[in-house]
């Protein structure tokens, strides 16, 4: 191989070169001085007049220069007579530094050449190549090198890398190297598909929008700093689920690469000025809660471990922490310490909580007050948090709950293993599903997925209270949920319970004692009986089970009996007639599918010994003889002759009995009468009113349209 120069008529031989490639590359080390000597020769032909050259040729077996290697390279320079001259540069293979790496057929042409010893220039160039970062390239360049010193530098413009432009200008100083540049115009569609061969997005996720870049990098055989500024438009990303969403978002991206001894230093910096993003049940508003996060830390072995972190928005969250990352295996986050300075509601209740309780009775708060506290991580899953609330008011729109004023702490540890501090929290009032009350404090302890009263509390309820002995749940999220429960009813006041849940009024008061209530493998059980205080007698419900309470289809089992129950305060209470006495109930082997009555065995009649004044009103009359299936006669029989002068009649006895099977109810009532059926009511005095039902067999649902009926007709005049 020969680097040779040809004029128009005789080739001449300008330096020798040995024809084996051992000999050769070794010839060539010192390049730029070649390259020095072919300048030299240019300028000492040139001048002579007797010979005219077209050309100089030089072949190049190695190129080496620090980090960078030219492997069969040739450079020509064309002198036409009638232009400028020209430099056109070929290299089979050229190794720069990483990121760019290996470049395979770079060309590279100038048509405006400088070559002025000890200076090389091109002002105005072109070049290409395949391999590197993008498969191939191709862009306008402009450089410049220095044989004297080995200074170079290369500015270059139009190099198009999937939607995006991208300029650049790199020096050459000494070994060492620089490069900066931007990128403009990107589409992440396009960069998405670019990016493909190194890291690949999940299939279920399709991301759209614009960004933009401007990027710095200095090294010399290694990477010694680099910077990137990615600056986002209108970004929307959403995958499959619908669990992961972006709209219209704004931002920039900052981060810094440092390497060092011990690993690189790493610095990164997020700020979003705009748009909505979901993230499972977070939803962040931007633009009203613009966000900014800073994080500092040394990355080494694939584990980032954060020094610093500052995350705020405005009017939501102001937090610090550190922590490690592992960028490769199962466990991302493998410890972290977070400080929560301030979180702020309502934007913390809106942005953290309200999709996640969206399906309850709490998805719909109005909020206020501010929360502090910390959370640490160990091996990716939560090992403490501690969270102090203040002046907290959580009201349900609806009405169906309310918090005022909620003051104290809250602290959560993984176990029960080591101390487990003590949990403290109160408010000035509160209220759930119309009932309402008082100010009232609690204390817990909450392990794992475990809360537990760690002492007795009284939480007012109107002008009572409901006075909790313990309380556990256990459990928590899991469909082994246990809870453990005992209190006492102090005596509310009944028309206050029934104006909240809009019942029809009646006096009196409710009180009584709920035993040990548990609820194991979906079913709720209560270990002795429930008492309760009504209508100036006393209900008793023992045997107690509910299974699938907090399913479609809940099922409930219990034995009911209500004992001295004064019958003119339950009559009052309902449209039905006025009748005065006592009252006793038993309602057996009582059965509830979705809260309707599908079996029992029921019984309402006077109880023996009963010396109170017994009356039972005209209304009543007839309601209890449609009941018994011979309600047409009395009522005629009640508006005509001289029974339609009395409002009420005297009555020894009364009662009626149900066992609902199959939706049949077969009636009874207190005994046989002697022309067949059974007596509903005994009469007493003048004029006597016996009630005689003569249905035997009773279809369940006209029954209860019966009665209803019959309480609804408030305007039936029965006389």
């Amino acid at each position: 191989m020969v680097q040779s120069a040809t004029s128009r008529g005789t080739p001449i031989e300008c330096v020798g070169m040995p024809q084996d490639p051992v000999s050769r590359r070794a010839a060539v080390r010192s390049h730029w001085a070649a390259i020095s000597a072919l300048a030299s020769l240019l300028f000492a032909v040139t001048p002579q007049p007797a010979i005219a050259i077209d050309a100089i040729v030089l072949e190049v077996g190695e190129v080496e220069h620090g980090a960078i290697k030219a492997l069969d390279a040739v450079a020509r320079l064309d002198l036409p007579s009638d232009t400028h001259p020209q430099v056109a540069i070929s290299v089979a293979t050229l190794v720069l530094p990483e990121p760019i790496g290996r470049l395979r057929t770079v060309k590279l042409r100038c048509r405006r050449p400088i070559i002025a010893e000890p200076r090389f220039a091109c002002r105005d160039g072109r070049i290409a190549a395949r391999g590197g970062p993008t498969g191939a390239f191709a862009a306008r360049v402009q450089g410049e090198f220095r044989s004297d010193t080995g200074a170079a530098f290369l500015r270059g413009a139009g190099l198009k890398i999937a939607s995006a432009t991208l300029d650049w200008r790199a020096h050459l100083r000494a070994g060492n190297w620089s490069i900066e540049g931007n990128a403009r115009g990107a589409h992440l569609i396009a960069l998405r598909q670019f990016a493909s061969r190194w890291y690949a997005l999940p299939s279920n996720l399709t991301v759209d929008g614009a960004l933009s870049a401007s990027f710095t990098a200095r090294g010399g055989a290694a990477l010694q700093h680099a910077e990137v500024t990615t600056r986002l438009g209108d970004i929307n990303f959403t995958n499959d689920e619908g669990t992961l969403v972006g709209e219209a978002l704004a931002g920039e991206l900052t981060a810094r690469y440092q390497p060092g001894a011990t690993g690189a230093a790493v610095h990164l910096r997020l700020t979003g000025s705009g748009g909505q993003t979901l993230i499972g049940p977070v939803l962040l508003n931007l633009q009203t809660n613009p966000l900014d996060l800073r994080v500092d830390g040394i990355l080494a072995d694939k584990v980032l471990r954060i020094s610093q972190l500052d995350l705020s928005q405005r009017d939501l969250l102001t937090a610090h922490g550190t922590g490690s990352v592992a960028l490769s295996g199962d466990v991302p986050l493998t410890t972290a310490h977070l400080t929560i300075e301030q979180l702020q509601f309502p934007a913390a209740y809106t942005s953290f909580l309200q999709i996640g309780l969206a399906a309850t009775d709490f998805g719909d708060l109005t909020t206020s007050g501010t929360l502090s506290g910390s959370a640490t991580i160990v091996d990716n899953a939560p090992q403490a948090l501690s969270l102090k609330l203040t002046d907290v008011d959580l009201i349900d729109r609806r009405d169906r709950v309310r918090m005022n004023d909620l003051l104290g702490t809250i602290e959560w540890r993984d176990s029960a293993l080591g101390e487990v501090p003590e949990s403290a929290l109160s408010w000035a009032s509160g209220g759930a599903y119309g009932l309402s009350g008082g100010a009232a404090q609690i204390q817990f302890r909450a392990f794992a997925n475990n809360i537990s009263l760690t002492r007795p509390a009284r939480l007012p309820v109107f002008d009572g209270a409901v006075a909790i002995d313990s309380f556990a749940l256990g459990n928590i999220g899991s469909d082994k949920l246990a809870i453990d429960f005992e209190a006492e009813i102090e005596p509310i006041s009944m028309p206050l319970i029934c104006a909240a849940f809009g019942w029809p009024r009646f006096a009196g008061t409710l009180s009584g004692r709920i035993p040990a209530l548990t609820f194991r493998d979906n079913e709720l059980r209560v270990t002795g009986d429930v008492e309760a205080a009504v209508f100036d007698g006393q209900v008793v419900a023992s045997n107690l089970r509910l299974q699938d309470p907090f399913g479609r289809w809940p099922r409930l089992f219990a034995d009911v009996r209500a004992r001295d129950l004064d019958l003119a305060a339950v009559t009052n209470t309902f449209a039905f007639g006025s009748i005065t006495g006592k009252l006793e109930a038993d309602v057996l082997r009582l059965e509830l599918f979705a809260w309707s009555p599908v079996a029992f065995d029921a019984r309402l009649e006077t109880p023996s010994g009963d010396r109170s004044n017994k009356r039972i009103s005209a209304k009543a009359v007839g309601n209890l003889s449609n009941i018994g299936g011979g309600g047409g006669g009395v009522v005629a029989a009640l508006q005509s002759g001289f029974l339609r002068f009395f409002d009420d009649f005297g009555y020894r006895k009364l009662g009626i009995k149900c066992q609902l099977r199959d939706a049949v109810c077969l009636m009874s009532g207190i005994e046989p009468a002697r022309s067949g059926g059974y007596y509903i009511v005994k009469g007493r005095g003048i004029p006597r009113i016996d009630i005689i039902g003569n249905a035997g067999r009773v279809d369940w649902p006209r029954l209860v349209s019966q009665i209803s009926a019959g309480m609804a007709a408030e305007n039936v005049e029965v006389r």
